[in-house]
């Protein structure tokens, strides 16, 4: 665990801004010692820590100091600046001529930069970044390697790096050029990080500038010089979502798309020519076996999904289970322990969390627009045939409940993270005789704080409730299904209208905001792109470089707690479940 000394902006910041942010982020990778400090910076106290923060401006020192700063890098410490905090450093001759950097006091005015990565750039510092996220909604940008910034930064604080040895990693389009705007510099044993960007703390709280300041404390620490080989993936049931994993994972760096098993011989051949080279098992056994694999995703029926994964962790594989997480708590449980005690990463495929409708609303609700939630429902249905596959039978899907509520109620818990004081369930079978799960199927969650969440999935609703409606103290958010139809010729001609199902098409989501007038103001909130394989993206960023983990296995174990009582309480004639039954039976 690195020993890092963190100056932020003085005086401390708030628990809203970037800089908490940026730190809560550090302390949530549990990789380092964090010491914070707000007072002016004292060099000659460096050399105590592994790698030294510089996040607030670095006032005038004596040469003396400076000479301590030198020295403390030169001895194989690591130093990070960034923002405001080298700006004077080019009055001193020691920092100029060793750093490179002068000319700082020439920042530039506060406005939008595009960051980029420089072209044919593969630095551990700058790979697989989050620039793709909610915060970027630029067409024509590459969001796997360039993310806008509200920021200022120095054009001239370049201008003495020649012979320097000295690598950027990024770069800002600045009046017609594209000027370097961080860079890793090695001196003696040890490095510098610099970057200008900083000076504006809300962009501390952008993801792609919170990973990049991660991994520059870990390599000017002298952690993640070479990234490991790439994780070795084998897909465990090639299913309907099969081949978007197999993309997914043959697309994002750091991950290889090594195996596919599955017992229908029609699926391995459809994997075999989709992803050229991956290996085929019919026998699941042998992916157990086969120690070039490292993880395995399950895409199995979800009575299938706990006794899989606990077989895989044994076998020392790390796990990635699709939606459901598995059907009990008991189930969760068992699976959650295993990985702690082989040491194995676990996680569940919530795609949806990226979901745009989704993305507008946290955003939404995270910058205060509708106040505080205390009512949301959501819903999802129509009235047609269930399919007569496995996700329509109970025993084995797990009932109604495990659909689409594995993606609605990771929704609510997410934007509601409360203390959860119960839920009540019911359901309908009054339709569809010819297959076991609920023609509809309700899950009313209570918060110990009084706020009310309501899920609604309905095979026999003939008309539809908006997809979401939520309340707040200062307004509310409502998204209304859109009917959208894909429009073909035949051969003769003639027109062909094919009605897409409601999930196929994103809802049209409006803001209403009671203003200080007593009038409601309603508007229109725009739905931001979809990030490219961000959860692949996350995975192979955990695994190779220890970022956090973006569905962590208790999140997901939270959701089937509520999914299970909710099953047991309609059962029960709708009868109030508290989930104090439904805490953790392990250590964990």
């Amino acid at each position: 665990m690195l020993k890092v000394l963190f100056y932020r902006p003085r005086p401390a910041s708030g628990p809203d801004t970037g800089p908490e942010k940026l730190l809560a982020y550090l302390d949530s990778t549990n990789r380092f010692q964090l010491e914070v400090r707000d007072e002016p910076p004292s060099p000659a106290y460096f050399a105590d820590f592994d790698v030294v923060v510089l996040g607030a401006a670095f006032p005038l020192i004596s040469t003396e100091e400076a000479r301590l700063l030198a020295d403390y890098v030169q001895q194989g410490g690591g130093l990070v600046c960034l923002g405001e905090s080298a700006d004077s450093w080019g009055e001193h001759e020691l920092l100029q001529t060793t750093f490179g950097l002068g000319g700082g006091r020439n920042r530039t005015e506060r406005t939008e930069l595009i960051v980029r990565v420089p072209a044919l750039s593969d630095h551990p510092v700058t790979r697989r970044l989050a620039a793709g996220d909610a915060h970027d909604h630029y067409a024509g940008l590459d969001r796997d390697t360039a993310f806008a910034l509200s920021d200022s930064f120095c054009p001239a604080a370049t201008s003495n790096l020649a012979g320097l040895d000295r690598q950027v990693l990024l770069l800002v389009s600045w009046r017609g050029e594209r000027l370097p705007a961080a860079w890793l510099q090695s001196y003696g044993r040890g490095y510098l990080f610099y970057t200008g960007l900083g000076a504006a703390l809300p962009g501390w709280a952008h993801p792609a500038f919170q990973q990049i300041l991660y991994r520059a404390i870990c390599y000017t620490g002298g952690e993640l010089r070479q990234e490991a080989r790439p994780v070795r993936v084998a897909m465990v049931g090639y299913g309907a979502i099969g081949f978007e994993h197999g993309t997914a994972v043959s697309v994002v760096p750091g991950l290889e798309f090594a195996a596919v098993c599955d017992r229908n011989p029609a699926r391995l051949e459809e994997a075999r020519r989709a992803f050229e080279g991956v290996k085929l098992y019919q026998d699941y056994s042998e992916v157990l076996r086969d120690p070039q694999i490292d993880l395995a995703i399950i895409s199995t029926p979800p009575n299938l999904h706990a006794p899989m994964a606990l077989e895989l962790l044994e076998a020392g594989k790390h796990v990635v289970v699709e939606k459901p997480f598995c059907l009990t708590v008991r189930e969760a449980d068992a699976m959650l322990e295993k990985a702690r005690q082989v040491g194995r990463m676990l996680s569940v495929y919530q795609c949806r969390r990226w979901d745009p409708d989704y993305l507008a609303i946290k955003g939404a609700v995270e910058a205060g627009m509708i106040g505080d939630l205390f009512h949301v429902e959501t819903f999802i249905g129509g009235f047609s045939h269930p399919c007569d596959y496995w996700h329509s039978h109970a025993p084995v899907s797990g009932g109604v409940f495990y659909d689409w509520g594995s993606h609605y109620l990771d929704w609510i818990l997410g934007l509601m993270p409360g203390q959860i004081a119960g839920v009540s369930g019911s359901a309908h079978k009054r339709v569809w005789h010819d297959v076991t799960n609920e023609d509809q199927a309700k899950v009313v969650i209570r918060y110990e704080g009084g706020q009310e969440a309501e899920f609604i999935h309905s095979d026999i609703a003939a008309a539809l409730k908006p997809k979401w409606y939520i309340l707040g103290t200062k307004g509310a958010i409502v998204a209304h299904w859109r009917e959208e139809t894909v429009t073909t010729r035949r051969w003769s001609g003639d027109l062909i209208e094919e009605r897409l199902a409601p999930s196929e098409a994103l809802p049209r989501l409006t803001a209403h905001v009671r203003q200080e007038d007593g009038l409601i103001h309603t508007q229109d909130l725009t739905l931001p792109p979809a990030p490219v394989f961000p959860f692949h993206r996350n995975l192979a960023n955990h695994l190779l470089l220890g970022e956090p983990l973006a569905v962590r296995p208790e999140q997901a174990r939270r959701n089937i707690a509520v999914m299970e009582a909710a099953r047991r309480s309609a059962f029960e004639d709708g009868q109030f479940i508290s989930l104090e039954s439904y805490e953790f039976s392990s250590t964990i």
